[in-house]
């Protein structure tokens, strides 16, 4: 009776693993390769980020996540993006592990708006330790030194629509699903639906730009969840964002680039569910490098070679001005 007892705990363990295969990231600006492959090849530059969060401090067991990866686009065009990336998302007694790589493509569809598609295949491993496991009959040796191990191929996708004002996105986790029969685990991937919309308002004399963003996630049966951040820079360089999350959390985030390659940013967010009697809140580290300088566009080196003009005809007028 008591193995059979053990066997139940073990199959509810792993079914509900199912409502946890995505990690929640507050500042998902910065981690915004992680929710869509489309991303990868958009930014015209290398780039390198390593986030690190962790979720109810307090809290025992509670989840931990990583991610780290690497994305850029051939010759810094911005026409066909490629990446990396590594996963690693622990809670109580289950580790999950994921490596991925990444294909996207970008089209202009005008002067100033893309549209890019990024596909992502990877392999999970789920691990659950069951020797870690507190036990209604301590005596059972059947879970002793046991460390439950599922596999699954996986399939990210996504798209972006975006210019420098604005940016609309979607994708979706897992999208092989059940279709794969010989692995342990596809059968209990499930569908995340995830889209993320913002727009961009430059104050050119202030220096200052305010971005508001909205994510929508999606995962049946989870009920749907909406993360609102708006985050406000100065002079290029400093930033701070307000985030709120929906029936879960309110945050702040704030960060500073460092000589245009290095962004830097922390986050806390406090619960604002039943849990927070039980956690101190959650933190998160987000590093982020350009490896590679960013290439002036056309647009751009007209806009300087214009300036430039517009600079030295100032001059001259003034120069005939005190001549005068």
């Amino acid at each position: 009776m008591k193995t059979l007892f053990n066997l139940i705990v073990l199959m509810l363990l792993v079914n509900n693993l199912q409502a946890q295969q995505q990690a929640v990231y507050s500042n998902f600006l910065m981690n915004d390769y992680y929710y869509n492959p489309a991303i990868a090849g958009s930014k015209n530059v290398h780039v390198a980020n390593i986030n690190y969060r962790n979720q109810w401090v307090g809290f025992e067991d509670a989840p931990v996540n990583m991610n780290a990866n690497f994305y850029g686009s051939l010759n810094n065009k911005g026409k066909v993006g490629y990446g990396a990336s590594i996963i690693s998302e622990k809670s109580g007694l289950t580790n999950t592990t994921g490596i991925y790589l990444n294909y996207a493509h970008h089209f202009k569809l005008s002067k100033t708006v893309k549209l890019g598609f990024g596909i992502q295949p990877g392999f999970i491993q789920y691990r659950v330790r069951l020797y870690d496991a507190i036990l209604a009959d301590p005596g059972d040796e059947l879970l002793t030194g046991t460390v439950y191990s599922a596999n699954a191929v996986d399939v990210n996708a996504g798209f972006n629509l975006y210019s420098k004002k604005f940016f609309v996105m979607g994708s979706v986790q897992h999208l092989l699903g059940k279709q794969i029969q010989f692995t342990t685990y596809n059968s209990s991937l499930a569908f995340h639906f995830n889209g993320i919309v913002g727009y961009n308002y430059l104050f050119k004399k202030k220096k200052i730009e305010l971005q508001p963003s909205l994510m929508i996630k999606y995962n049946k049966p989870v009920p749907v969840q909406i993360t609102g951040m708006l985050k406000g820079t100065f002079n290029s360089k400093y930033w701070l964002g307000l985030i709120y999350r929906s029936d879960d959390a309110i945050g702040v985030s704030l960060g500073m680039m460092i000589k245009e390659r290095f962004n830097i940013g922390y986050g806390y967010d406090y619960s604002m569910s039943k849990i927070r009697k039980y956690n101190s809140g959650s933190h998160e580290i987000m590093l982020s490098f350009i490896i590679t300088k960013k290439r002036p566009t056309l647009d751009e080196q007209d806009d300087k070679l214009n300036n430039s003009i517009m600079e030295e005809m100032k001059k001259t007028m003034e120069e005939k001005e005190k001549s005068n």
